[in-house]
């Protein structure tokens, strides 16, 4: 009997043994296009560029057989086991490693993007150069996130400066796999990188371009597909990296949060809940809006990298996956800070008073939400306000900025229109 259950595992082994070479055979003489699992209703697609390793154990007992065939690396991982003598496994990765150009700003609240983004691929294991406007001598380069561009080059990227209509020039005749402009907000500003990341042989183009160009909306929040202003200078370098790239993603983020941002937004609260000073804002406080924390932005980035094809031809909107509203974010802001807040509302159309001017948020719902990036990158956000703006003001205690002598007298005049007394 224990002969016969030998004959039936050495004839299952070497079967499978036979049909593993088989495969390593093929594999040799050819880029691979497919991996294969047990099941042939499983085939998974694999882009020709990709790196395949194989490798192969055994092991022979006296009970069972188990044979497994593992894809690391990749969403979908199939196996079977069988009841018998042999555990044969087979473990196929199908990483690929980037070279990564990042067109950056050199000023606003987008310039932490490219900052977080470079730092995050270069954890990856990818390349990474980011190409910044300007000079890096300029004033500008001594405030965040410049100032911390030590980091990307101590994880082993490179910074460079300049004019990006002369990119070729400036990154020396080097190629890239993938190219993202974090910078233009015009086709006259980014079409010179767009048709040098063309004619130089990138396979992907990504943009940073903004969730402010949809259209006002009845149905809050805004998702992908929703209208676009015609007339906005970011939907004509959408349109055209549309026509001119076979793979390439838009993003579009709204309002951001994170160390090295050098945009006020929770600092202009901080500033004055500090101080004991009230909190103003425009309407009723109930708009809508969304704060990420940049982490999340670079995330969804580096997966639409690491996945071009499920990225391929969409539009994400980069931002969190919750809404918060304006008397929100001043509570958040106070309870971050261990203090009380004074939130005072006013209209700022009856006191003559530009809203744009006296408070960092559009006076309107405005917010989107990442659909997109949920169902086609398999993206979760991780932005927590609460725990996050804790970690926002420990920064602004630690620079100082809580001692520092600010004058608000257009606060002052909101104030007086509204003969709220201010205690100083």
């Amino acid at each position: 009997m224990r002969n016969k259950g030998n004959k039936v595992v050495s004839s299952i082994w070497n079967c499978w043994f036979s049909y593993t070479l088989g495969i390593m055979a093929m594999l040799a003489s050819s880029p691979p296009t497919l991996l294969f699992s047990a099941s042939s209703s499983n085939l998974l697609p694999l882009s020709n560029s990709s790196t395949l390793r194989l490798s192969f154990s055994s092991s022979l007992h006296s009970s069972s057989l188990s044979i497994s065939s593992t894809f690391l690396s990749h969403p979908s991982i199939t196996s079977k086991r069988f009841s018998n003598h042999a555990t044969f496994n087979i473990n196929a990765s199908a990483a690929e490693k980037k070279k990564v150009l990042i067109i950056n700003t050199n000023s606003g609240g987008h310039a932490v993007i490219g900052f977080y983004f470079a730092k995050e691929l270069l954890g990856a294991g990818h390349s990474v150069t980011i190409l910044t406007v300007g000079d890096e001598s300029s004033d500008k380069m001594k405030k965040p996130p410049f100032n911390r561009f030590s980091e990307i080059v101590s994880a082993g990227g490179s910074t460079v400066w300049g004019n990006p209509a002369d990119v070729g020039s400036i990154v020396g005749g080097e190629a890239f796999d993938v190219v993202l402009d974090n910078n233009g907000k015009d086709l006259e500003a980014v079409r010179p990188v767009i048709n040098w990341a063309k004619s130089s042989g990138a396979k992907q183009f990504l943009f940073i371009s903004s969730a402010g160009i949809y259209k006002v909306t009845d149905e809050p929040p805004h998702v992908e597909g929703d209208a676009v202003k015609a007339d906005a200078g970011h939907v004509g370098v959408e349109k055209y990296i549309e026509e001119t790239f076979d793979s390439w993603a838009i993003f579009r983020p709204q309002y951001m949060l994170g160390s090295g941002n050098n945009k006020d937004c929770e600092e202009w609260f901080f500033d004055r809940i500090v101080r004991d000073r009230p909190v103003l804002i425009p309407g009723s406080g109930l708009q809508l809006t969304n704060i990420a924390h940049v982490r999340d932005l670079s995330s969804m980035l580096t997966l639409a990298v690491e996945n071009p094809d499920a990225a391929n031809h969409s539009i994400f909107n980069i931002v969190s996956d919750r809404a918060v509203t304006l008397n929100g974010i001043a509570k958040l802001c106070a309870q971050a800070a261990g203090r009380p807040v004074n939130i005072v509302h006013y209209d700022p159309k009856a006191i003559g008073i530009d809203a744009k001017k006296a408070f960092p948020f559009r006076n309107v719902h405005f917010y989107a939400e990442p659909r997109a990036a949920k169902s086609k990158l398999g993206w979760s956000s991780t932005t927590n306000l609460p725990e996050d703006l804790k970690e926002r003001f420990e920064e602004y205690v630690k620079i100082g900025r809580d001692k520092k002598d600010i004058k608000f007298e257009l606060d002052d005049k909101i104030l007086e229109a509204l003969k709220v007394p201010v205690t100083v």
